[in-house]
């Protein structure tokens, strides 16, 4: 897997609008303090992740029978902004430990693509095959296309090279965003629901961002969930509370009212995945620019991929088993042929 998906979505969601624009721009509880908020009594969880592999000989666990089984997590600290400060290091620390791969199906709605592609993670980076784009299948200029890109992607190092650089880059820029948002925000306890704790969250007023990323956070309010046993965060709600301006909000300016959600599930042997994200971002630019972020997407259907899989081995799946897919529903979902 990637280095911290749930983090990027988090962060970038709204970063993506900022830094979309040029990048040469010129009475609360501080987070030290204990909450003012009792600590909610703990409930025996629903939901956690059994460390120990099963046995060869057994059927695997399925993600309900392995999230039932073990004791109740350790008490909450008092100060709520530490509480999340131990899951976001415990959150890095799994993400450094996982290094599975999955295959997956991903439908995406923004302003210029409706598309669903089948995905699969190998060590050198993802490969995707799209199936349907606005819902229909790919016509033969499309798919011609399609298969262009992704080998390109499969027998081009320099191309692998730069999107490892690119995506390097991007893990280190998160995770120093990440160790900035127990200082950069106020959260308090409200309440236990289905084995996760619920907290709000406010921007700390004596918080300075170093950087244009942070800059969001001191405009930004919301609510974000973390699962009491596993101590992992599942859901992350986030609104742009005033308009964030840009030297002055001549240079640019992020609007009011912009949201964005993202989800985060046990997916199964020890791994959570991000499975639904949607950003509604809207500002303007330099020169009156209108900027735009309206995102929808979800993941599903995972299946765990071996962990020595080559984009080459890759893409041969993706030939092989391409699927047959349905444009049901909300989105398309692919239905598998045989087994990886």
């Amino acid at each position: 897997m990637n280095p911290g998906p749930l983090f990027k979505a988090i962060i970038f969601s709204c970063a993506m609008s900022v830094l979309a624009m040029p990048q040469n721009w010129p009475a609360a509880t501080a987070p030290g303090e204990e909450s003012q908020v009792p600590v909610p009594q703990t409930l025996i969880p629903q939901n956690h992740v059994p460390q120990n592999h099963v046995p060869q000989n057994q059927a695997p666990q399925t993600p309900a029978q392995e999230l039932s089984i073990l004791p109740a997590p350790t008490p909450l600290p008092q100060n709520a902004n530490e509480y999340v400060r131990q899951a976001i290091e415990h959150e890095v620390a799994e993400l450094d430990r996982d290094h599975t791969h999955w295959r997956y199906h991903l439908h995406r709605e923004d302003e210029k693509n409706n598309v669903d592609r089948d995905v699969i993670e190998t060590s050198q980076g993802s490969l995707a095959r799209t199936l349907l784009l606005w819902g229909k299948p790919l016509t033969a200029e499309q798919r011609q296309k399609d298969e262009e890109r992704m080998r390109k992607l499969v027998s081009d190092p320099e191309e692998r090279t730069q999107r490892a650089k690119r995506e390097k880059e991007d893990d280190e820029k998160v995770r120093k965003m990440l160790r900035a948002i127990s200082q950069a925000f106020i959260f308090t306890y409200v309440g236990e629901e289905s084995g996760l704790m619920r907290l709000s969250f406010v921007p700390n007023p004596h918080y300075d961002p170093p950087s244009l990323e942070l800059r969001i956070f001191r405009s930004l309010a919301g609510k974000i969930w973390i699962d009491r046993a596993q101590n992992r965060l599942a859901r992350v709600e986030g609104t742009l509370f005033e308009d964030v301006n840009f030297g002055w909000g001549i240079l640019g300016r992020l609007y009011k009212g912009g949201t964005f959600m993202v989800e985060q599930q046990y997916i199964g042997e020890g791994h959570w995945e991000v499975v639904s994200e949607e950003v509604n971002m809207v500002g303007r630019a330099v020169l009156f620019k209108t900027i735009s972020r309206k995102q929808k997407q979800s993941l599903s259907n995972f299946r765990r991929m071996p962990d020595s899989i080559t984009l080459s081995q890759a893409y041969d799946l993706l030939q092989k088993e391409s699927g047959s897919v349905s444009a049901s529903g909300e989105h398309a979902t692919l239905q598998p042929q045989g087994k990886n």
